[in-house]
């Protein structure tokens, strides 16, 4: 992940007015997780850093926009989009949180880990279709596998989480609705 992400990091929290700990409990992290992150001490994880910057009301797609303006379709060329990832993730932000957009769109690759993923909760409905590898999904406890070709619809307000199981890496497309604000 960019090694600027822990100095944006601090000037963001600083430009609405939070303080680590404040910042950290509206997260759901510790105040040393941020600390550490903003000094340059540990890189965060996607899904930590999604947790921060929904925190401080924005997310992953305008906090590394640095600063472009934002395409206009219909036409969105892949060299426009960004692309976050981490030693679990790579995401391709297709289409950003906008307010000319009704939907967000991701491109995602998940590494197979032993390890689940933190269960999460969206403000929005978050659909998927799995291009390649095998997903375990768990939403509210129960688990199911999903291969190439399924997909899978979470309503809002559900607690979730996904992992690459097997040896060969998930490729989903995700679709936010509305845009996760």
């Amino acid at each position: 992940m960019d090694q600027e992400v822990g100095p944006r990091l601090q000037i963001l929290r600083k430009r609405i007015g939070l303080s680590i700990r404040q910042l950290a409990e509206r997260a759901n992290v510790t105040p040393g997780i941020i600390s550490c992150i903003e000094r340059g001490k540990n890189s965060p994880s996607i899904l930590t850093l999604q947790k921060i910057l929904e925190a401080m009301g924005t997310n992953l797609g305008a906090f590394f926009a640095n600063g472009s303006s934002r395409p206009e379709g219909p036409v969105f060329l892949r060299e426009h989009m960004q692309v976050i990832s981490d030693n679990e993730r790579h995401y391709t932000i297709v289409f950003a949180r906008n307010p000319d957009l009704a939907i967000e769109v991701l491109d995602e690759q998940i590494r197979p880990t032993d390890t689940p993923p933190e269960l999460e909760t969206l403000k929005c409905d978050i659909g998927g279709y799995i291009l390649t590898g095998m997903l375990e999904l768990e939403v509210e406890g129960e688990k199911s596998v999903l291969r190439p070709g399924d997909a899978f619809y979470i309503t809002k307000g559900k607690i979730h989480r996904g992992r690459a199981v097997g040896t060969e890496p998930v490729r989903a497309i995700t679709v936010y609705c509305p845009p996760n604000y």
